[in-house]
């Protein structure tokens, strides 16, 4: 597995905005478990329920972002993964507060990728996601 450090200044340099609209704060990678982890802590204006549950689109785009995330370092910004599909199981609702997303790969091609992710919060599974990604060159500037 590549190191992924070198490619952490990168992500953060470039890092798009609608990851700060999810509370994104900091991510990194286990050479051990090859899991990638990022912290989010959505905040009550993407809640519904009077303030006290996350909508789950925004649930989706974390784990959505942290499998992409995933992907981009091992590749080193060199391909965009667009999401073909992602399929996301919600089991308890997330309160607008810290949360864990985790993500892993299970099969790499060429030009496919095909990962999974967990979202928790205080110990408990919040949602699952598994997605199929397909690589596209970033265009040379």
């Amino acid at each position: 597995m590549k190191d992924l450090s070198k490619t952490q200044a990168l992500f953060l340099d470039n890092k798009p905005e609608f990851l700060d609209i999810l509370g994104f704060k900091k991510s990194s990678f286990s050479n051990e478990s090859s899991i990638y982890s990022c912290t989010f802590e959505p905040s009550e204006a993407l809640t519904h329920s009077n303030g006290t549950i996350v909508q789950g689109g925004f649930i989706a785009g974390m784990l959505d972002s942290a499998m992409a995330q995933y992907i981009l370092h091992l590749n080193e910004f060199k391909v965009n993964p667009l999401t073909l599909n992602i399929d996301v199981t919600y089991l308890l609702p997330c309160k607008p507060a810290e949360v864990q997303v985790t993500s892993k790969i299970l099969k790499a091609g060429k030009s496919i990728v095909f990962t999974t992710a967990e979202l928790v919060q205080n110990g408990h599974l919040i949602a699952t996601a598994s997605a199929t990604n397909k690589l596209v060159p970033f265009p040379k500037t």
